[in-house]
């Protein structure tokens, strides 16, 4: 008989190496926006890949759909799903990243 404690170590290995990768996809695309300052980065994909975009005010609509965004003003912005301010809303707080937001972004404004 197995000892589920062996089994779970196995699978915890087993899972490391592709953990590992995506942190380190997920740092060397997020540097991009490393140096910005007073401003946010918004990337076409998830895990801040795909395109990369940068604002440095309220932009209104962003013309691509943002999945990925780190906001590095002083300030909060707010992305909409809809153009024009329109449909679901998610804050992202001065400072903050998200990873991967809720819904395709189509529009930001920000509070400042």
């Amino acid at each position: 008989m197995r000892s589920p404690l062996k089994i779970g170590a196995i699978a915890a290995v087993l899972c490391l190496p592709l953990s590992s990768q995506v942190a380190a996809a997920a740092t060397d695309s997020h540097a991009q926006c490393d140096a910005v300052t007073d401003a946010y980065c918004g990337w076409t994909g998830t895990g801040y890949s795909g395109g990369f975009y940068l604002w440095q005010k309220s932009t209104g609509n962003t013309g691509v759909a943002i999945r990925s965004l780190w906001n590095k003003r002083g300030s909060w912005v707010v992305v909409y799903s809809g153009t024009n301010y329109t449909g679901s809303r998610y804050t992202v707080n001065a400072g903050a990243s998200a990873l991967a937001l809720p819904f395709d972004v189509w529009s930001i404004a920000s509070s400042g």
